[in-house]
């Protein structure tokens, strides 16, 4: 079996372990990333694609943690997007540039109106009621633009996965990485084991575990406590059938009660996904529970919306995060390094670029070793992007006002 010395292997391919190989490529280190499904799979390929500035952190009125942590970085993604930055991000496909914030007409949700202005940096611009777009038309709240962006993030994987493929390999699903360990304890190496069963043997200086839920399984293979991590679960909805894209917040109180963005799927067809307080209630709902709650939900907050000729559909999908004292959804990414093992918990998409920058000024600390074309994985397969969860899904509902009023 041959051996490869590198300074990072990544494992993992969704958006902190790619961004992270781009990083460590550029400046001319030596890194590996492997993946035992799809690039994505988990929480990227699901996420909303929100580059948002810490809105939905400030909804009290006040700029928290969590706002301040993430207020700068839809300037940094943006710069990216642009191609005026590293990663160049620029062949990432930008659903939207801005997204709509609406209120109802209650007390607590212009409260929670004027909190979410004072915590972004950008500032929101007041839309008046003939400008308003046609699913708001008649709202009762007040209706703001918000100049931040929506990208794809099926397309942003493959963005940099085009940029590192020579960096980026396919391992097998239920063998293709084996953590060695000394007697002290210490990873040693890596067994990284092909679908068609060739090995190689990867000893690195550090060891990056980028792989959202699935970091708990490599902490026990390292021999290190699992319960460094939590995961808090959402069951998202997804609608298609007759719709405009739309991609807005309807904030209500110190929530956002719904969260919509607009994708289409492999046919052309626009899909809503649907997160929020929405999807945050909806993990102790069954599917057919949860549909009939999101067309409440949908035609309770937008006025102009018609649903005759729409399907529906759900998914689950936990967030894979590093722990806090109560359970909550901590402020910023977290990094656990434990001797030469990193594992990286990012925390929400937008914080991605703070994370490998984190990462990054650890794996510094090794000496150089220059990135360079190993041999002993040539023919090796390269992983494919995720699908969405809306191209995978083959079971749609169609519900009619009726049957939400019966259930």
């Amino acid at each position: 079996m041959e051996t490869i010395q590198v300074n990072a292997l990544i494992i993992g391919g969704g958006a902190s372990g790619l961004w992270l190989l781009d990083q460590l490529r550029r400046e001319r280190r030596s890194a590996l990333l492997v993946e035992s499904h799809a690039l994505g799979t988990g929480q990227t390929i699901a996420a909303q694609g929100i580059l948002h500035s810490g809105l939905k952190y400030s909804l009290q009125g006040l700029l928290t943690a969590s706002a301040r942590e993430a207020r700068e970085m839809p300037a940094i993604w943006r710069k990216s997007l642009e191609g005026n930055a590293q990663p160049d991000l620029s062949q990432t496909s930008i659903r939207s540039q801005s997204f709509y914030l609406w209120g109802t007409n209650s007390a607590s949700s212009k409260l929670g109106m004027w909190g979410a202005r004072l915590g972004l940096q950008v500032t929101p611009k007041a839309v008046s009621p003939h400008n308003a777009p046609a699913l708001l038309k008649g709202c009762p709240g007040a209706i703001f633009n918000v100049a931040e962006q929506v990208i794809s993030c099926g397309s942003f994987l493959q963005n940099l996965a085009e940029t590192n493929q020579q960096a980026t390999f396919q391992v097998d699903t239920k063998s293709g990485t084996e953590i060695v360990r000394d007697a002290s304890g210490k990873v040693q190496a890596a067994i990284l084991t092909s679908a068609d069963g060739r090995q190689v043997r990867v000893e690195a200086d550090w060891y990056v575990f980028a792989a959202g839920k699935g970091n708990a399984a490599l902490r026990v293979a390292a021999g290190l406590d699992p319960r460094k991590q939590q995961t808090r679960p959402l069951h998202m909805v997804m609608v298609r059938g007759g719709l405009p894209e739309f991609y807005g917040h309807c904030v209500d109180g110190a929530a956002t009660r719904v969260s919509i963005t607009s994708a289409r799927t492999a046919e052309g067809e626009v899909v809503w996904q649907v997160g929020g307080q929405l999807a945050e209630e909806g993990v102790g709902m069954e599917r057919a529970e949860l549909i009939a709650k999101a067309q409440q939900e949908l035609l309770a907050t937008l006025p102009g919306i018609s649903l005759d000729r729409a399907w529906w559909s759900t998914y689950r999908v936990d967030r894979a995060e590093g722990t806090t004292m109560t359970g909550g959804r901590p402020e910023s990414f977290k990094v656990e390094t434990d001797g030469n093992v990193l594992t990286a918990w990012p925390t929400k998409l937008v914080l991605v670029p703070q994370l490998v920058a984190s990462l990054t000024q650890t794996i510094k600390q090794a000496p150089m070793r220059p990135a360079s074309f190993d041999p002993a994985m040539t023919g090796w397969a390269k992983p494919s992007v995720a699908k969405t969860p809306w191209d995978r899904e083959q079971f749609w509902t169609p519900l009619n006002a009726s049957q939400v009023a019966a259930a």
